[in-house]
């Protein structure tokens, strides 16, 4: 699909946009696209991807009729299964806030409050009744444990390391023959690359990006909320609000190991890639950096 055909489409049901306007990108099974007024638009490549798209649109129906917090809301839905959506307001730069919150505490506080306080609505507003029929059950990453390990002796030449990471797949591996926890409707994949934020203040203004959700583990939802060991204050600033307000306590030595998972799962995704480039945004350097803390955190 180019700009042109995401122009037809859109003409033909009365959606005016101009090419050289609209910016076109792949995205899983899906073509995302980009007009210059503030919609987006989603078009499925297959069967997997109209599927995928039809689950965001009820997710994100329940959400936007029960919760306070801005989501994208879907404008126009067509039969071909595709759809269009009004984002959520402000910006949204992860790594440039990354790098500020690394200096600012305060900030890291500030918007780990305002998430704790979107995620007690989300995990708290929908039921299992509401999803039981049509939403997953299993989170997508980290990939099965089998294929990670793998891939991971092509990117980690240490033997201890790999050792150690190995101990920590094998407490995953416990976790998941457990069974599921205390399961609410769980983003899956909440980090400052899916939030958008007010620049002046701070203030986050909303959540997107809902095509990972499962009806799983809330643990999940703070998994990304920590940069490294020294530092917890987003994920501190979360559950500030999270738990008194639902009035439960979360387990930290959880969140650490899903976040350890996560790091592992990038690690061994970086398969066949020279360390120097990056893989989903960072270098070999960095995605080892992550794991060693991970690990670190869950000793």
């Amino acid at each position: 699909m180019n700009v042109h055909d995401v122009c037809s489409l859109l003409a033909d049901n009365g959606i005016t946009a101009t090419a050289s306007d609209v910016r076109v990108e792949a995205r899983d099974d899906r073509w995302a696209a980009w007009p210059s007024d503030g919609r987006m638009a989603w078009f499925p490549m297959n069967a997997d991807g109209a599927q995928r798209l039809y689950v965001e649109r009820k997710i994100l129906g329940l959400l936007a009729s029960r919760c306070t917090f801005r989501v994208p809301r879907i404008l126009y839905s067509a039969a071909a299964g595709w759809d269009v959506r009004s984002m959520v307001p402000g910006i949204c730069d992860p790594w440039a806030l990354y790098n500020r919150l690394q200096g600012d505490r305060r900030l890291a506080k500030q918007i780990g409050r305002s998430l704790g306080t979107i995620l007690a609505e989300q995990h708290s507003r929908i039921n299992k009744e509401d999803t039981s029929d049509w939403l997953r059950t299993r989170l997508s990453w980290p990939e099965p444990w089998d294929r990670i390990e793998s891939r991971l002796p092509d990117v980690v030449h240490d033997a201890a390391l790999l050792h150690e990471i190995g101990q920590v797949i094998e407490r995953c591996r416990a976790e998941e023959e457990r069974g599921p926890g205390n399961c609410v409707l769980v983003h899956g994949d909440l980090g400052l690359h899916n939030i958008a934020i007010e620049p002046s203040t701070g203030t986050v203004q909303g959540v997107f990006d809902y095509d990972g959700a499962a009806w799983v583990d809330r643990h999940y939802d703070f998994r990304y909320l920590i940069f490294d060991r020294q530092d917890e204050s987003l994920l501190e600033g979360a559950l500030e609000v999270y738990e008194p307000g639902l009035g439960i306590r979360l387990d930290r030595d959880r969140i650490w190991l899903f976040n350890a998972a996560c790091a592992i799962g990038f690690l061994a995704f970086r398969q066949g890639t020279p360390p120097e480039t990056r893989s989903c945004g960072r270098t070999l350097a960095e995605d080892l950096a992550w794991v060693q803390y991970a690990l670190s955190a869950t000793r």
